[in-house]
């Protein structure tokens, strides 16, 4: 077992290294529409699901939508 609380075994299926390959592009820049098309989903929000990005990506996404609009008020 790891930290997750389940083993490798667990987390190694298809569907586990696809949700992987989207986050991954995802996180890395890959706009939402191109890992739709990469995953070959119909609908995005199928491509929504699959896509679990990390809580520090979403903190700084946070901090970096933040300081833009501070930017934007203060000229």
């Amino acid at each position: 077992m790891d930290v997750e609380g389940c083993g490798w075994e667990a987390r190694s299926t298809p569907h586990a290294l696809c949700r992987a390959c989207a986050t991954h592009q995802y996180e890395r820049g890959t706009d939402l529409i191109a890992v739709q098309q990469l995953l070959g989903h119909r609908h995005i929000a199928s491509t929504m699901s699959y896509v679990r990005p990390s809580q520090t990506f979403i903190e700084d996404a946070w901090r970096r939508a933040t300081a833009s609009a501070v930017r934007a008020l203060t000229g």
